[in-house]
């Protein structure tokens, strides 16, 4: 049976974060490089980390400060660390497994994709990005939903997606990836937020989830 794993990213709070463990998820992200959108500082991911249980923390970087995410590693004991396609692998040499976010952007060809996950055989799982350019149409004819079922028989890739591109039934029903990735986001104020949206979500994967 068909069970994605799904990945919680850019946690900024314990409502969100609360919220996502109690769904199950496998994994929360937290942003710890300074200058990205939602980001934390560690002290900031240590007290969230300290009232959740259940799910693997990932800290999540764009991969070219590696002494940073070294220090992050053994600082705040990550289960795994999240980068961007363009990190400096080589020089990171981590315990944790590696998660390399792909943001896929219109120049970029099938084959080309093919080519960067095959290139990068060490990395443990890919998430392929498509929520940031939502906005561009041609995705659907570059990547076919049925390409897409293809690519994630031969790796494990998670996909992040805005549903005008990728809905939740094609991922789920077609292209069974190994898992699924959403983001978290600010709260109202603090301790409150409205989860309408994700509840729909959740909602949609839970019979998939209990098994």
């Amino acid at each position: 049976m068909y069970n994605p794993q799904i990945k919680a990213s850019q946690i900024t709070n314990l409502t969100d974060a609360r919220y996502f463990a109690a769904w199950g998820v496998e994994w929360l992200g937290f942003g710890l490089e300074p200058g990205q959108d939602h980001v934390v500082t560690p002290t900031q991911m240590a007290a969230i980390k300290g009232w959740v249980e259940g799910p693997k923390m990932v800290g999540e970087f764009s991969g070219l400060d590696v002494e940073l995410i070294r220090q992050s590693v053994d600082l705040l004991g990550l289960d795994a660390v999240e980068v961007s396609r363009f990190a400096n692998l080589s020089a990171l040499q981590l315990s944790v497994p590696v998660i390399m976010n792909i943001v896929m952007e219109a120049h970029l060809e099938s084959d080309s994709l093919i080519e960067l996950l095959k290139a990068n055989d060490s990395i443990e799982y890919f998430i392929l990005d498509f929520e940031k350019n939502a906005s561009i149409n041609t995705f659907h004819k570059k990547f076919p939903v049925s390409w897409l079922s293809g690519l994630a028989k031969q790796f494990p890739i998670f996909i992040r997606t805005d549903a005008d591109t990728y809905s939740l039934e094609e991922i789920t029903q077609n292209i069974k990836p190994l898992g699924i990735s959403l983001a978290g986001g600010e709260e109202e104020k603090v301790g409150l937020k409205s989860f309408d949206e994700l509840d729909e979500i959740f909602e949609t994967l839970e019979p998939l989830r209990m098994v």
